[in-house]
């Protein structure tokens, strides 16, 4: 239900906010007071026969895209494909529906009373501040496309998810501990000088060269073996086997293809035997110069970057992603040469020299522990709800129409 926000940022915050968009403003309409089974040939999707109407559904997206719109600069139609926008939508209804049935089946109920309350609350349907009845029943059936009795079952289930969500949420707490440890890890901070070697900064000669000594011969001995793995190679990067105009098929690219897969090897035995030469000279002399470094290793554009990461960091300038190479910082975190060059995730090879460690600032932590704790404790109700909507999709029955929501997408909202 809150997967994908994470391309912009990781906090279990921002995950949190996303849920409850999608809890307070995904108004919904459906089926009728009985969801009967139904193919999604004419609707939206399906859940356990519960029906999603593509009216639901346009509703459901277009208060998701304004909500997106609010928070980060120059969303547009393009950025909400980027962002998968249309299974945000579609999750999100999905997940309602789950939680409300499974509120239903555990005994929970919503009177007439509740549901009346709710529609009249919902300033959609006000004017000068109060509930207008021509209003809603205007807006129910000719903007939202649906029945004043399909609405008021969608609005009952709605408040069905939404008591079971309070009553498995309304006691989860975080402690002291807890915050100080989080707190800790955001604020202590490390500063490393590192030197980076990838395929990426050896010079382009140098790697023409390395090439150039992979003969037509290996090439179509490779490919007798390891065709298909070729395949996939070149099916991963057609742009860049690509020749002119047209399509490039993989008969005409293939000897290239294989020659990148041998050269692949090649690279990692060079930046593995650089990286540890550069190591071994900065232990002899610590304080290179850059002219030093371009003498010593002059088949490489390389030089030093200052780095500053916390222990929750998962990125660094230069390095990329690689949560392991920050605990490996934070091992042993005194002003030092580390002894051994580090390979990160995304294979790159790490010389690095702690410069500095900063310990987090506890005075500030007890000005700032009541908020801290309330976010924590929200973040951890938006983990354990978003578990909890998973294990129901587990054993649900679901069709969505794919058809429709890929037309969607690519129209305007």
């Amino acid at each position: 239900m809150f997967q994908d926000i994470r391309k912009k940022g990781s906090s279990l915050l921002i995950t949190l906010m996303f849920a409850a968009i999608i809890v307070t403003f995904v108004i919904s309409f459906g089926p009728g007071d009985k969801a009967g089974c139904s193919s999604t040939k004419n609707n939206a999707g399906t859940v356990n026969g519960e029906v999603i109407s593509m009216s639901e559904f346009r509703f459901a997206y277009s208060n998701l895209f304004d909500y997106y719109q609010r928070i980060l600069r120059d969303f547009n139609n393009e950025t909400a494909k980027q962002y998968n926008l249309s299974d945000k939508a579609m999750n999100g209804l999905i997940g309602e529906i789950l939680v409300a049935q499974e509120a239903k089946s555990l005994g929970f109920k919503v009177s007439d009373e509740e549901v009346s309350r709710e529609i009249q609350r919902n300033p959609y349907f006000q004017k000068n501040g109060a509930f207008d009845k021509e209003s809603y029943d205007s807006m129910v059936k000719f903007t939202l496309n649906t029945t004043i009795a399909a609405y008021e079952h969608r609005v009952r289930m709605q408040l069905l998810a939404r008591k079971l969500r309070n009553y498995m949420l309304e006691n989860i707490t975080v402690s002291d501990t807890e915050a100080k440890d989080e707190y800790v890890a955001a604020n202590e901070k490390i500063e490393a000088l590192v030197y980076v070697f990838s395929d990426s900064n050896l010079k382009a000669e140098k790697k023409n060269a390395l090439l150039a000594e992979i003969t037509d011969d290996a090439a179509d001995a490779y490919l007798k073996e390891n065709e298909s793995k070729a395949r996939l190679a070149f099916d991963d990067n057609v742009s860049k086997y690509s020749k002119g105009e047209g399509q490039t098929l993989f008969d005409n690219v293939k000897r290239d293809v294989a020659k990148d897969l041998l050269l692949a090897p090649k690279l990692e035995e060079k930046i593995k035997a650089d990286s540890a030469k550069l190591l071994e000279t900065l232990k002899e002399k610590p304080e290179l110069s850059a002219e030093e470094i371009a003498a010593a290793l002059p088949d490489w554009e390389l030089f030093g970057r200052e780095i500053a990461v916390s222990k929750k960091s998962t990125f660094a300038a230069g390095i990329g992603f690689s949560p392991k190479f920050v605990e490996k910082l934070f091992s042993d975190p005194e002003p030092k040469l580390m002894n051994e060059v580090f390979k990160t995730e995304e294979n790159r090879y790490v010389v690095a020299k702690i410069t500095k460690h900063t310990e987090a600032d506890m005075a500030d932590f007890m000005s700032s522990k009541e908020n801290l704790k309330a976010s924590l404790a929200n973040a951890k109700r938006g983990q354990i709800y978003e578990s909890y909507v998973e294990k129901l999709r587990a054993k649900a029955t679901i069709e969505i129409n794919k058809d429709f929501l890929k037309l969607f997408e690519g129209s305007e909202k």
